[in-house]
């Protein structure tokens, strides 16, 4: 039986009482303990010195004599026993004062009193003593509230308890599934290789990673680690309450050394959860511990946390930040190299040595190395306190001198960076293809960590010889065009601090019978950081003319057209081109009239791309055609300028798969930087071949017709400057509107190259005549010549016309048809002999040339009264109203196109009624010529009716009155130069365009006459 003993002479009958309150307001929890209601208190008086010895009922044991109550009946009587003391209050010592205290027997009998001493007169004083007078009521309720408190107290300190092992319960059955194989197998390396499948570098040097097993770990390595940041490691189940007792008290004495977590809890953290602080992030994170340390050998865990621990500048792991900040493997490290390392742990940034040595300096110009030192003093300082090292090892560590790498071999810039990191993009995005992810900034995240993380041997197409040559070409190229703002030659990047030189040029090179892209250069200047600007695949400038042959020449091509169709290059409207004349700057008017295609591509014409674009291909198909070629359609302008004079935004990479596509025989090619991806026990993880897209994009026998027109633009064109001595090229200029960039595109029978040149701001511009011609072409031919340097030369397209389906036609440049007799005798338009697809060859001749008996001395149709030795057969165009020529201006027809005719007759009617035609009027018959006075006096006749019918008639047109006008002063001049065949000729026009346009304007009064002749817009 459990007993509660107290040496008590006097009790307090009412301090009885209310301890039977407090028990009944408080569960009775005490109640089967002591029953207060009857309790008998035998007073003794002090002379006595009996003791009161208290029991409880023998109903508190059980059969077995154990606790009935579950074994809690110790914490509850000690409970008691201390508010019991806490409480009770001694009287005074006056005789008599106990004896009330027995006014009632206790009946019940729950606890009973024994004397143990017969001498009452020697008891000493008890602990109670009987009260004089009533205790106040203000102290009653005072005492009662500081009773009530405490035992609220109590219950709510319960509560809490329960309430915390709760929630921590609910975050542990939240806790993470422990995958023993990611914490005890760190990320491996990924390796990245050349097309010749050399390595160039490691994926890991973006975030570097190398394993060490524990053998390989020194043990003064360890011991350092284990010295500052987990001294009981071995001891422990996990968790270390006593360390996290010790950094508590560092932390308020200002001296934190360590930290609280044991490196269990701390792989766990870095490998399982997160860097987040929250109580359930250090629940979740002791519970694992915990659980790992059970599963899991110490040395493991151990190995696992020195490979994967951060130490600064993307070193993770032990033997990566020895061979960084030292160049050192692990079993060459001193000791005070180990603890600097092991230092590092906590606060790696903070200790980092290369930047404390060479980058961080106070104002006195005394580098920060003190603050990497102290701690690394902290660390020997406990080595030696745990008895890893000896006290000489410790003396002479504090002095050692530690040499750190200003520049790690290993953290240099790879190799190709241009190259390499495009590589890695193109890997990522063929991933996500694979693997049908969207292509969001979190899953391309995701997919790099695993090729970063994996293990994985990465293949590129690279060929180290081109990319280098065309790299070292570029930055040392000494002849780039000048910008209009000098002051704008260097521009600096906010973000990076990096100053790069103006105007910038960017170049792609392809195999364009695989795809694979060869060389790839983002910049004038090899990148000094990871992750610069690449132009090639970064930057969308506007191409200008080297957009043609891919938006409006090819796609013509292929809907019928051929090198020798001609168009009008001439100022006249172009229905759809917008804008406010309507079509774009003709440039040189060398070439004005009716041009080829051959020669609008080879002399580059801006009139003739935009009249092909809107009249034969649309702006619509154009657009598909680029988005074929692998162009993003977010860039394309659906419109003249962007279509016919490449205002579009098209990166060099993309022009130089296009161009490829065409040095392909019309087949497209997706281009790729890698050809596979290996995983560590040599499986696929993907090839990119597999995943290759590949189409058709122009015909066989256009991407010949096309090569052959691009030959002339480097042998006789725009692109001379790009000629390979020995080598046959093909390809095509641009120069962008208001000279913003100029540009070449090209290929060989090797490769496909595109380069740009411009600013890196579009607001600034190319000095004045800059063009792709004198300033991109001489580069491109500068680092292409060594490409090929001991190359023979290769045929661009190595196919017959004939078996791809091309023969060879005349046209006539007129009419765009097959050339007939007739137009061969066409001194002015000639016609022109060239590739056309048989299938879509012209089948119609030519109806708008035809011959007719002409006189020399007139320049009209011979009469029946000239002579012989004056006539000659002329060859004549006739010019339909419905033609695009009638809506030229007489003096433009003429200019270009002398022989023509306008006339809504056909060929055949036009010859068998040139007898009603105005014939000769210097012959007129008999033999006697007209006398010179009496042309004069027709002559004058005429102008005069002339005159009088532009005074009368107020409808005319600005044009059909100059034409008049025109034809009039034409005449006047004939007649003061007493021509006789000057008048005749004039006076013949002059009549001629006077009866049509009366026709068509009639004087007031008199009706209009229906006529086919062409109406004359205004201006």
């Amino acid at each position: 039986m459990r007993i509660f003993a107290a040496k008590l002479q006097i009790f307090d009958v009412r301090f009885a009482k209310r301890c039977t309150l407090w028990y009944n307001l408080n569960g009775k929890i005490c109640e089967r303990y002591f029953e207060m209601d009857n309790f008998k208190n035998e007073h003794n008086s002090a002379a006595d010195g009996d003791t009161l010895v208290f029991e409880s009922p023998a109903a508190a044991t059980n059969a077995n004599g154990e606790p009935a109550d579950g074994g809690n009946s110790g914490f509850f009587k000690k409970t008691f026993a201390s508010v019991r003391s806490f409480f009770a209050k001694p009287f005074s010592d006056k005789k008599g004062a106990n004896e009330s205290m027995h006014s009632k027997p206790n009946n019940k009998n729950h606890s009973r009193a024994k004397r143990t001493s017969p001498n009452k007169a020697d008891a000493p004083q008890g602990v109670f003593a009987p009260r004089k007078r009533p205790r106040s009521t203000l102290l009653a309720i005072v005492f009662t509230v500081i009773k009530l408190v405490v035992v609220a107290g109590i219950l709510c300190g319960f509560i809490g308890l329960g309430l915390v092992l709760g929630i921590a319960k609910a975050y542990i059955d939240t806790t993470p599934t422990l995958d023993i194989s990611a914490l005890t197998e760190s990320d491996r390396t990924s390796y990245i290789y050349d097309g010749n499948g050399n390595m160039i570098t490691t994926f890991a040097s973006m975030e570097y990673r190398d394993w060490a097993n524990i053998d390989e770990i020194p043990d003064n390595l360890k011991n350092a680690l284990i010295a500052v940041e987990d001294v009981r490691f071995y001891k422990h189940s996990g968790l270390d309450f006593k360390r996290l007792f010790s950094a508590v008290i560092n932390t308020l004495r200002n001296t934190n050394t360590h930290g609280g977590s044991t490196i269990t809890q701390q792989l766990i953290k870095n490998k399982v959860l997160s860097n987040v602080q929250s109580y359930k992030r250090k629940i979740q994170e002791a519970y694992l511990a915990y659980e790992l340390e059970s599963t899991v050998s110490k040395d493991k865990i151990l190995e696992a946390y020195m490979n994967d621990v951060y130490l600064g500048d993307s070193n993770y792991g032990f033997k990566t930040a020895a061979k960084d900040y030292f160049g050192k493997e692990l079993d060459e490290l001193t000791i005070r190299e180990c603890a600097m390392l092991a230092g590092m742990v906590q606060k790696p940034n903070v200790t980092n040595p290369r930047a404390n040595t060479y980058k961080r300096f106070y104002s006195s110009g005394r580098n920060k190395m003190d603050i990497t030192n102290d701690r690394t003093n902290v660390v020997l300082k406990a080595m030696y306190d745990e008895g890893f090292i000896t006290r000489a090892e410790y003396d002479a560590a504090l002095v050692e001198h530690v040499n750190i790498l200003e520049v790690s071999a290993q953290k240099q810039l790879y190799d190709m960076a241009y190259f390499v990191e495009y590589g890695v993009y193109d890997v990522v995005t063929h991933m996500l293809e694979a693997r049908d992810l969207a292509d969001t900034p979190a899953n391309r995240a995701e997919i790099e960590r695993e090729l970063r993380t994996g293990g994985y041997h990465i293949y590129l197409t690279v060929k180290p010889d081109i990319q280098n040559t065309v790299q070292q070409t570029i930055t040392e190229w000494q002849n780039y065009p000048r910008l209009r703002n000098s002051a704008a030659s260097e521009i600096t990047d906010p973000n990076s601090g990096i100053t790069s030189a103006q105007p910038q040029a960017a170049s792609v090179i392809i195999d364009q019978h695989t795809g694979y892209i060869v060389a790839m250069v983002g910049g004038r200047e090899e990148p000094i950081q990871k992750r610069q600007l690449n132009r090639a695949y970064q930057s969308s400038m506007p191409v200008g003319s080297s957009i043609k042959p891919l938006a409006v020449y090819g796609p013509a091509l292929d809907m019928g057209a051929t090198p020798a169709t001609c168009v009008l290059n001439s100022e006249l409207a172009i229905d759809g081109y917008g804008g406010e004349r309507g079509y774009p700057k003709i440039g040189s008017r060398r070439w004005e009239g009716l041009t080829s295609v051959r020669r609008g591509i080879t002399s580059s014409l801006n009139i003739v791309a935009a009249r092909i674009l809107f009249d034969i291909v649309t702006p619509e198909l154009s657009a598909k055609y680029l988005e074929r070629l692998g162009v993003d359609p977010s860039r394309i302008n659906v419109d003249g300028p962007g279509l016919a004079l490449g205002t579009s935004g098209i990166t060099p990479l993309e022009m130089a798969a296009a161009y490829a596509c065409i040095s392909n025989g019309g087949m497209y090619m997706e281009p790729i930087s890698f050809t596979t991806v290996v995983a560590e026990d040599g499986s696929i993880v993907i090839d990119a071949r597999d995943y290759q897209k590949t189409r058709r994009v122009f015909e066989e026998s256009s991407a010949f017709m096309l090569t052959d027109m691009m030959k002339d633009v480097v042998s006789s064109g725009t692109g001379t400057s790009a000629i390979i001595p020995g080598i046959t090229v093909a390809g095509k200029t641009g120069t962008n509107d208001d000279y913003t960039s100029v540009y070449f595109a090209g290929f060989t029978g090797y490769y496909t190259a595109s380069l740009w040149i411009g600013h890196d701001k579009y607001s600034e511009k190319l000095a004045s005549g800059s063009t792709g011609g004198n300033s991109a072409a001489p580069l491109w031919q500068a680092f292409m010549s060594k490409v090929h340097d001991g190359f023979s030369d290769r045929p661009l397209l190595d196919v017959s016309p004939s078996d791809i389906g091309l023969t060879q036609a005349t046209i006539c440049p007129v009419s765009g048809k097959l050339a007939t007799e007739e137009c061969l005798h066409d001194t002015n338009n000639p016609p022109l002999t060239d590739w056309c697809a048989v299938e879509k060859m012209p089948t119609e001749y030519c109806d708008m040339h035809c011959t007719v008996v002409y006189c020399k001395d007139s320049e009209m149709p011979a009469g029946q009264h000239c002579p012989a030795e004056s006539r000659y057969a002329k060859c004549i165009v006739l010019i339909p109203s419905t033609s695009l020529y009638a809506r030229l201006s007489n003096d433009k027809l003429y200019q270009y196109m002398p022989n023509a005719v306008r006339t809504d007759l056909t060929a055949d009617e036009f010859i068998s009624n040139a007898e009603h035609l105005e014939c000769c009027t210097v012959h007129t018959g008999g033999g006697t010529d007209i006398p010179l006075d009496e042309l004069i006096a027709r002559s004058n006749e005429l102008i005069a009716t002339v005159r009088r019918y532009l005074d009368t008639v107020q409808t005319l047109t600005e044009t059909a009155r100059h034409i008049l006008e025109g034809g009039i002063t034409q005449l006047q001049n004939a007649i003061a130069q007493s021509d006789a065949a000057l008048i005749s000729q004039y006076m013949s026009e002059l009549k001629r365009n006077y009866d049509v346009l009366s026709a068509l304007y009639p004087p007031p009064n008199q009706p209009a006459e229906p006529t086919d002749e062409p109406t004359f817009p205004n201006g």
